[in-house]
């Protein structure tokens, strides 16, 4: 299993590359700048946010996707990410934890603590390590569909 989640996928659709290029220039707005809060009606002019480029385009949701056309046919090959400043924090974060984890487990050795000082830490390990995985699989089919409604419509 791995710590941080991701997965390819591949779209097959009836469209040409001009014409799915045209439909991600209509669906994904430019990306501006970094915001901390949502608004409900930023998804109105776009679900999604990026760039989209003559051989391929790449967008953000809320997990991140880096995207390619074939250059002869329609196909389209999808890698579903977790953000990379997400990725990075949960690194820092579960290493920060762990060292934690084997500090109080050495105290419960040689110190003679409680056992149960162990457990929180070893608790909060397996809560964020699953933490991305749970999100990341409850905006994957959300975001599959997305882009299957934006590349059949």
């Amino acid at each position: 299993m791995k710590l941080i989640p991701s997965e390819k996928i591949e779209l097959t659709t009836a469209f040409t590359t001009a014409e799915i290029e045209k439909l991600l220039l209509e669906n994904i707005r430019e990306h501006k700048s970094y915001k901390v809060s949502y608004n409900k009606e930023d998804t109105k002019s776009g679900y999604f946010i990026g760039h989209v480029y003559p051989n391929g385009f790449s967008c953000k949701k809320f997990t991140y996707q880096r995207n390619s056309f074939l250059p002869q046919g329609t196909n389209v090959k999808i890698n579903l990410k977790v953000d990379s400043f997400i990725t990075i924090f949960l690194y820092l974060f579960i290493t920060v934890i762990f060292c934690v984890f084997l500090v109080t487990l050495y105290m419960v050795t040689t110190k003679g603590s409680e056992p149960y000082i162990a457990l929180i830490p070893l608790a909060i390990l397996v809560i964020f390590t699953a933490l991305p995985h749970i999100g990341f699989q409850l905006e994957k089919e959300h975001t599959i569909a997305e882009l299957k409604r934006i590349l059949t419509s």
